[in-house]
C-alpha cells in the first residue's frame, strides 16, 4: 500500500527515471563522430591527421561500376545433354541396319558419323542462340567446362545445313535430297545444349561479392586534410573512410566512464525537457499516471526506432517513420503536447545518427503535415491526403539538403520518402491497440458516441425525452464554451450527451420527464426526494459500466454535480424546520470536476437546468443567472481541484451568455391574412 501512495505521489519522477534507466540500457555503444564536412566544403576544424591506420573506401558507385564490370566478364554457362544426342544417333544407326542396299547402308552411316561430330560442338535451341555468335560461353560436358565460342555452335538449322552440304559433298546432292527427304534427317537433329542458369548466377555473385570495397590505405600520422582546405571528392572519401573506421572501433581514444557520463547527460536534458513540454502545453497530464505512461512509452518506442536507424544503410534510414508518434498520440492528446513531446522524441537523432539534422528535420516537418492535418480525420480521405502531403513535404527537405550539398539525388531514397508515407498508413489501425492497452478514448470513439441513435441515448429518448432534450443543450451549451477556451469540444459534447443517463431508470422522479399532473414527490419527504434525485449519479455510472462506456465518460457523469447541494430539496427541508447544518442528506456524492471539460460541464448542466425557469430571457436575466450559478459553484468550492483559470471561467461565462441569447431571442411575429 505504502509502494502504491509513493507511486502515485511521485508518478512524475518515478515515470521519467524508469524511462531515463530504460533508454539508458538501450543506449548504443558507439561514439559520435565531430566533424560535418560535404564536397566543395571549406574544412573549418583543426588540420587533421590519421590518428591510426584505416583502409580507403569504395563510393558506393565506385562498387557498384566495378561490379557491372566484373559480372560483364562473367561467361554463360551451357550443360551438354549428351544423351538427347545419343539417343538420335541411335535411332539413326538403327536405320542404316535395315537399308535396302549396301549404298544405302553406306550413306546413312556415313550421316551418322557426320551428325555425331555436329553434336560434339554442340546444338543450341533457337531462343537460346540469339546474340550468341559474338559470345564466349562454357560448355560443361561432365565436370569439365570447356571455353567455347559461341559462332562455333550450331542452332538446328545450322546443323541441318551443314550436314546436308557435307554430304552432298560426298554423294552428290541429288542422291542426298532424296535419301534425306526419305529418311527425314531432320528429325535426328536436335538442341543437345541447355543453359545452366544456377551455375551461371552463382558465377556472377562470386564475381560481384570478391570485388574488394576498398582502395588503399591512409597510414597512422598521414594528413586527411588541413584547416580552410576545400574538401574535394578524394578527401571526402577519406574522410568518409576515417569516421567508419572510428564509429566501428568506438573506445579507440574514448573512455567507457565518458561515454556513459555523456549519455546520461543527454537523457537528463531530454527527459527535463519532455516535462517542460507537457508543463507548458497541457500539465494535468502530471495528475494521470497513465496520460504520462502514454508519453513515455511513445517516447520510448521512437528512441528504439532511431537506434535501428543507426544499423541501417543511410540510403534506407528515410523509410522509419518516426512521424507514427503523431497518429497515434494526438488521438488522445492536444496537437500542441503532441507536437512538442514529438520534437523532443526527435532529439536522439541529432546525437546519434550520422546525418541526424537532416532526419529530424525531415521528420518533423512530416509531424507538423499530420498535427495540422487533423482537423480533417473525420473526412474518409483524410489519411491518404495526409500521407501524400507528408511525401511532398519531406521531398522538398530532401531537396533543399541536396541542393546545399551538392550530393544530388538518389533513386533509393525517394523510394525511401515514398515508403515512409506507405508505411504511416499502417499506423491508423495501431490506434486501437494503444487505445486498449490504455484504456483510453480515441477521437474515432468519441465520434461515434455522438452517435444519438446508439442504444443508450436511443433508450434515454424513449423513456426520459425531457431528460434527452435537456443532454442535446447541455452538450450543445458544453461544446462551444470549450471552443474558446481551447478544451476538448468533442469530450464536452459527449459528456454532456451522457452526464444524466442515470435518469432512465427512474425516469418520472424529474420534472423534466413529468407529462401529467402527478407529482412524484408529493407523498415523500424532503429527504426521500432528495436520496431520489441523488441516485441517478450512481444510477448512471451503473447504466455506463454495464453498456462498456470509457471510464473517461463514467467521471463526466460522476463529476457533473460533484458534492453540491439539491437546492430545492435542502430549502423545502430547512423551511419545513429542519436543521441547516444537516447537509450531508441532500449533498451528491460525486467527484469534483478536474478537467476543463468537466467543470464546464458542471456549470452548463445546471445554467440550462435554470434557463427554463427564467420568466423573462432578456440579455440582463440571461447574465444574472449565468453569472449567480457560476460564482455560486465556486463558492461552495466545486472547482477547487480544476485545472481552470479565471482567465477561462470568463470566456465560458461569456459563451454561455451568448449562446442562451441565440436559444432564446425574440421571434418575429407572423402578421394574419387580411381576407
Amino acid at each position: 500500500m505504502k509502494i502504491k501512495s509513493f507511486l502515485l505521489k511521485y508518478k512524475v519522477v518515478v515515470t521519467m527515471v524508469l524511462l531515463g534507466a530504460i533508454m539508458l540500457i538501450a543506449f548504443p555503444p558507439r561514439g559520435t563522430f565531430k566533424y560535418t564536412y560535404h564536397t566543395g566544403g571549406t574544412w573549418m576544424y583543426e588540420t587533421l591527421v590519421a590518428p591510426f591506420d584505416f583502409p580507403i573506401l569504395k563510393t558506393q558507385e565506385e562498387r557498384l561500376m566495378e561490379m557491372e564490370e566484373k559480372a560483364s566478364e562473367v561467361l554463360d554457362y551451357y550443360e551438354f545433354e549428351s544423351r538427347v544426342s545419343d539417343e538420335r544417333i541411335a535411332s539413326l544407326r538403327q536405320a542404316a541396319s535395315s537399308a535396302a542396299s549396301a549404298d544405302d547402308k553406306n550413306f546413312i552411316l556415313t550421316t551418322v558419323q557426320q551428325l555425331q561430330s555436329i553434336y560434339d560442338k554442340g546444338v543450341v535451341g533457337a531462343g537460346v542462340a540469339d546474340g550468341l555468335s559474338d559470345k564466349v560461353v562454357f560448355v560443361k560436358k561432365g565436370k569439365r567446362a570447356v571455353e567455347t565460342a559461341g559462332a562455333e555452335l550450331y542452332t538446328v538449322d545450322e546443323a541441318y545445313s551443314e550436314l546436308k552440304d557435307e554430304i552432298s559433298g560426298r554423294f552428290g546432292s541429288q542422291l542426298t535430297d532424296s535419301l534425306f527427304a526419305s529418311l527425314n534427317i531432320r528429325e535426328y537433329i536436335t538442341s543437345n545444349l541447355s543453359y545452366d542458369e544456377a551455375t551461371t548466377m552463382q558465377v556472377h555473385r562470386n564475381a560481384v561479392e570478391y570485388v574488394s570495397p576498398t582502395s588503399g590505405v591512409v597510414y597512422a600520422g598521414q594528413l586527411i586534410v588541413s584547416r580552410g582546405e576545400i574538401v574535394t571528392k578524394e578527401i571526402n572519401q577519406m574522410l568518409d573512410s576515417y569516421k567508419a573506421e572510428y564509429l566501428s572501433h568506438y573506445g579507440y581514444n574514448d573512455s567507457v566512464l565518458s561515454s556513459f557520463i555523456s549519455h546520461l547527460l543527454f537523457v537528463v536534458i531530454m527527459l527535463w525537457l519532455l516535462v517542460c513540454a507537457i508543463q507548458l502545453t497541457d500539465s494535468i497530464i502530471f495528475n494521470y499516471g497513465r496520460q504520462l505512461t502514454f508519453i513515455a512509452t511513445l517516447v520510448l518506442l521512437v528512441f528504439l526506432a532511431i537506434i535501428v536507424m543507426m544499423n541501417v544503410r543511410e540510403s534506407i534510414r528515410m523509410i522509419i517513420p518516426l512521424a507514427m508518434y503523431v497518429i497515434i498520440a494526438q488521438s488522445w492528446l492536444k496537437p500542441s503536447t503532441t507536437y512538442v513531446t514529438y520534437i523532443v522524441a526527435l532529439l536522439p537523432l541529432l546525437f546519434m545518427v550520422d546525418g541526424g539534422v537532416e532526419l529530424f528535420f525531415m521528420n518533423m516537418i512530416a509531424g507538423a503535415v499530420l498535427v495540422s492535418a487533423s482537423r480533417f480525420s473525420r473526412k474518409t480521405w483524410s489519411q491518404f491526403l495526409s500521407a501524400l502531403l507528408v511525401f511532398v513535404f519531406m521531398f522538398l527537405v530532401y531537396a533543399a539538403f541536396a541542393l546545399a550539398s551538392g550530393n544530388g539525388f538518389y533513386r533509393i531514397e525517394i523510394f525511401c520518402l515514398l515508403g515512409y508515407s506507405v508505411v504511416l498508413l499502417a499506423g491508423y489501425p495501431l490506434i486501437f491497440m494503444f487505445e486498449k492497452l490504455f484504456s483510453y478514448v480515441s477521437v474515432s470513439r468519441l465520434w461515434e458516441l455522438t452517435d444519438t441513435s446508439n442504444p443508450v441515448l436511443l433508450e434515454m429518448s424513449k423513456k426520459a425525452p425531457g431528460t434527452f432534450q435537456h443532454s442535446l443543450q447541455v452538450a450543445s451549451l458544453a461544446e462551444s464554451a470549450c471552443r474558446e477556451i481551447g478544451g476538448n469540444p468533442v469530450l464536452a459534447r459527449v459528456g454532456g450527451l451522457y452526464h444524466d443517463i442515470g435518469k432512465i431508470m427512474n425516469p418520472l422522479c424529474f420534472v423534466e420527464n413529468q407529462t401529467s399532473d402527478v407529482d412524484y414527490h408529493a407523498n415523500l419527504t424532503a429527504k426521500q426526494s432528495a436520496a431520489a434525485i441523488i441516485k441517478h449519479v450512481d444510477d448512471g455510472v451503473t447504466i455506463a459500466k454495464k453498456n462498456q462506456l470509457p471510464a473517461l465518460i463514467i467521471n463526466f457523469i460522476e463529476s457533473h454535480h460533484g458534492t453540491s447541494l439539491t437546492g430545492f430539496f435542502y430549502n423545502k427541508y430547512c423551511n419545513d424546520g429542519g436543521d441547516p447544518a444537516d447537509q450531508a442528506s441532500f449533498r451528491y456524492h460525486g467527484q469534483h470536476p478536474f478537467t476543463k471539460e468537466q467543470v464546464v460541464l458542471m456549470f452548463a448542466d445546471s445554467i440550462e437546468a435554470a434557463s427554463r425557469t427564467l420568466k423573462s430571457h432578456d440579455p440582463e436575466s440571461i447574465s444574472k443567472l449565468v453569472d449567480s450559478i457560476i460564482d455560486s459553484k465556486i463558492a461552495d468550492g466545486q472547482i477547487a481541484d480544476a485545472k481552470i483559470t479565471f482567465r477561462e471561467v470568463a470566456a465560458v461565462r461569456e459563451s454561455f451568455k451568448k449562446f442562451l441569447q441565440q436559444i432564446y431571442h425574440e421571434r418575429i411575429e407572423y402578421p394574419k391574412l387580411k381576407v
